[in-house]
């Protein structure tokens, strides 16, 4: 498997880990918009971002260790923060397996 191949399945996979993230930690269906592979010298990240289906002023961005398999960081804008408050989830909590926060 060449570079472009191998990388193109690690956005592949980081992309999956991301939107099952969203759907399992905050009940969100989602649009992927960008999937960016950081520089493998700086972090073993893929950063996916998108908006919430059918609300695209809702927006985020995951990233994931490509390495472990794992999100590491998950940001969001203020809509996408109030919506997340109002259906009672804390997004600031850190989810611990599989704790949602809420």
């Amino acid at each position: 498997m060449d570079t472009k191949d191998k990388d193109q399945e690690i956005i592949d996979r980081s992309e999956a880990i991301a939107i099952q993230y969203l759907k399992e930690t905050y009940d969100l269906d989602v649009i992927i918009t960008e999937k960016k592979i950081l520089p493998k010298m700086a972090m073993s990240w893929v950063t996916v971002s998108g908006h919430v289906t059918d609300h695209e002023n809702f927006i985020f961005s995951v990233s994931v260790d490509y390495e472990s398999n794992e999100k590491e960081s998950f940001s969001f804008n203020t809509e996408l923060e109030e919506l997340l408050v109002s259906e009672g989830y804390d997004p600031y909590i850190r989810d611990r397996g599989g704790n949602s926060g809420k």
